[in-house]
């Protein structure tokens, strides 16, 4: 029953975010670096690395691949030695990767932050580059909430 209800209330969340006007499409990759994600809707990350997810009680999560660790927290968990991809549908998702072979698509509102070797576009405009140098300064940062 819990379950059914999760995913009600992840449909529902989608449609209100549909029905308001306000979906924006992100899309990027990269060869490797690190991807953040905070958001509403749906988003798909793929690669190998690490993947944390947090905030699962308000998500629907369906994982394909394999880890070689999995690190519980309170909120969520990380997946270390993560090679395969994740999709998250519903409200208050944080996902990240660090890693190789990164992708991300996501429809929705929310926040990113991109980090080492790739591009991204967001709403089908031009591809960004990420930036390459490995600070805390150093992040491509797209807000799409309105």
């Amino acid at each position: 029953m819990k379950r059914l209800a999760l995913v009600a209330a992840a449909l529902l969340a989608t449609l209100a975010l549909a029905a308001s006007g306000q979906v924006h499409h992100l899309k990027g990759q990269g060869s490797q670096g690190w991807i953040r994600y905070w958001g509403n809707g749906t988003v798909r990350l793929s690669g190998r690395g690490t993947l944390t997810l947090k905030n699962l009680s308000n998500l629907r999560v369906e994982m394909k691949g394999e880890w070689k660790r999995e690190e519980k927290t309170a909120d969520g968990a990380v997946y270390v030695g993560f090679s395969g991809s994740v999709t998250a549908v519903g409200l208050g998702a944080h996902v990240e990767i660090r890693g190789w072979d990164l992708a991300i698509e996501a429809k929705g509102q929310g926040k990113a932050w991109f980090q080492g070797m790739g591009t991204v576009s967001l709403d089908g405009g031009p591809e960004q580059p990420w930036p390459v140098e490995q600070t805390a300064h150093a992040w491509l940062k797209l807000r799409f909430q309105h």
